[in-house]
């Protein structure tokens, strides 16, 4: 959550027009027709976890990065099928700009956290928690990356460069 998946993900596939890009959590709200708060509202957070995990499965295809919702690798069956897919990138970012980067958010767009921004420090705990409860599944990821430096366009540039030449360039 907040480690920067979209943006580099957008970044990258705008530097290499070869791939295509699918952020999972707005391909998710087009097959929905309803915001992802929306659905944790109404039909809970089981039903769009089903969700996500059918529309992933629906828009993995060679060449494709897809920016998945942090919860997403958490399902077991979830992370087998990313890694049987191909590499699978755990992004993480400094805490301290992970909170930053949550309490910069469009009200509404968080829904795990949105009912903490108004308390920084029940924000940091649950942020601490999540990470604490989600890295034994991140961590069956192929490799990490420092995506704590994407909030100018400079550091963005910088983070694609060593990204292509870390995971894409070396791998074709």
């Amino acid at each position: 959550m907040a480690a920067g998946k979209s943006t580099l993900g957008r970044a990258l596939a705008a530097a290499r027009p070869a791939l295509r890009f699918i952020d999972l959590d707005a391909e998710v709200e087009a097959v929905a027709g309803r915001s992802i708060a929306e659905i944790f509202a109404v039909d809970g957070e089981q039903a769009f976890r089903n969700l996500e995990t059918d529309v992933l499965r629906r828009v993995a295809a060679p060449g494709t990065i897809i920016a998945c919702g942090g919860g997403t690798p958490c399902r077991t069956e979830n992370m087998d099928f990313m890694l049987s897919a191909g590499r699978v990138i755990w992004l993480r970012a400094n805490i301290d700009i992970t909170l930053q980067r949550l309490l910069e958010a469009p009200a509404g767009s968080r829904p795990l956290v949105d009912s903490l921004r108004a308390d920084p420090a029940a924000l940091r705990e649950r942020a601490l928690t999540m990470q604490r409860e989600r890295a034994p599944h991140y961590s069956r990821a192929t490799a990490e990356f420092d995506s704590s430096r994407l909030d100018t366009v400079e550091q963005v540039a910088e983070s694609v460069d060593i990204f292509l030449n870390r995971f894409i360039d070396s791998h074709n």
